[in-house]
């Protein structure tokens, strides 16, 4: 399986476990309401049918934009685009190009000195965030960024699920002066 294809199932598998107990709460109206009967075994599965079609088309949309926000960085799209911890090394940045490009980003806050360099990052456009660190190798000249889910922007909301992995896209991104 294609790492695209792991990261869609993953998305269809989660989303449509996400909806599950309200699919089951609707359900079980329907048979209160109607009772058990062919037509309302019918209508419970037209219901699992469109709950499966929503989260279908949610997951082709997410896993299309997280295929589009990686596009032209190297970072591999993959399962693991849905974890809370994302890392990447970028190579040739020096520890004064990360603070000075951090310091004037407008999603960095509280950009911390030293090395590594802390700071907080928003990856939408609310006042949820992802806690990130640059660690600067001076002797190979490569930098370490380390994303992880923060401030109310866990991987258990739907709507923010690859929120790690798109900050750090984004301060990849921003690192490369792009």
């Amino acid at each position: 399986m294609t790492p695209r294809r792991g990261l869609f199932v993953r998305l269809l598998r989660s989303t449509f476990a996400d909806f599950a107990p309200l699919m089951v709460i609707m359900c079980v109206i329907v048979f209160i309401d109607d009772g058990i009967a062919w037509p309302t075994l019918g209508e419970a599965a037209q219901i699992v049918g469109v709950w499966l079609l929503l989260s279908l088309l949610w997951a082709a949309w997410r896993t299309r934009s997280l295929v589009r926000v990686a596009r032209g960085l190297g970072i591999e799209v993959s399962a693991n685009a849905l974890n809370g911890t994302q890392t990447h090394t970028l190579t040739g940045i020096p520890l004064s190009r990360v603070r000075a490009e951090l310091g004037v980003a407008r999603r960095a806050s509280e950009v911390g000195g030293g090395n590594p360099v802390g700071f907080q990052w928003r990856p939408f456009r609310n006042r949820a965030s992802a806690d990130g660190t640059v660690t600067c190798d001076e002797s190979t000249g490569e930098a370490r960024v380390e994303v992880r889910a923060g401030r109310r922007l866990g991987t258990d909301v739907v709507l923010f699920r690859g929120a790690a992995f798109i900050a750090l896209c984004q301060i990849v991104r921003t690192l490369e002066g792009r």
